[in-house]
């Protein structure tokens, strides 16, 4: 079949038609438009671009964006808000690797680890790396406790020597230990402790 097909000012095809037809009814073939064209190849690179950052390099997708989002937000909240920072807001927190690390230096600073054992696994005090909890494994129970003590003062109040900030970020720190997993160290008295697994 020849082709048929109109032609622009300098004599070039603007409408070619295929050389076959079905039920003697013939399509054109013509190139797509260059918008067309350039909008698929933007959208090729930004897709490869896409896959190779999100899921190969830095880029943080699904619960490690949205953790990392909201302990963002829970960090501004926590400058503006006063008095003891709400369970939500202490949960938040505590994904953020900067306050798990300066955490981590104050349990070593100020003599958390002398009871607890450098790696929180327990020596007079309990282990700090299992599921078991004596005055129970929320955040607030575990601020007040390193705010005022515990056992008449035989685990010593920190509130005159730490910010309430610095208690926070150790509170962060012993909830860290305990959610890497178990690490065998003293045994859970189960007298006194109950089993109540860090789950956040």
């Amino acid at each position: 079949m020849s082709s048929t097909g109109s032609t622009d000012a300098g004599g070039g095809n603007i409408d070619r038609e295929r050389d076959h037809s079905f039920d003697g009814i013939t399509e054109y073939d013509n190139d797509l438009p260059r918008w067309w064209l350039a909008m698929l190849w933007i959208s090729v690179v930004f897709a490869i671009w896409y896959v190779a950052y999100f899921h190969f390099g830095n880029g943080q997708i699904g619960v490690d964006r949205w953790t990392k989002e909201t302990a963002a937000i829970a960090a501004e909240r926590a400058k503006h808000q006063t008095g003891p920072l709400t369970e939500e807001s202490l949960r938040a927190l505590s994904h953020d690797p900067e306050r798990i690390a300066r955490g981590k230096t104050l349990f070593g600073t100020v003599g958390c680890s002398i009871c607890h054992g450098p790696e929180g696994t327990g020596l007079i005090g309990p282990n700090l790396c299992d599921r078991y909890w004596i005055y129970g494994s929320n955040m607030t129970d575990i601020v007040e406790g390193i705010t005022n003590g515990r056992a008449n003062n035989v685990m010593p109040p920190q509130k005159a020597a730490l910010s309430p900030d610095d208690i926070n970020n150790l509170a962060i720190y012993v909830v860290s230990l305990s959610r890497a997993g178990f690490k065998p160290g003293k045994p859970a008295d189960l007298t006194r402790e109950k089993d109540n697994p860090i789950t956040y």
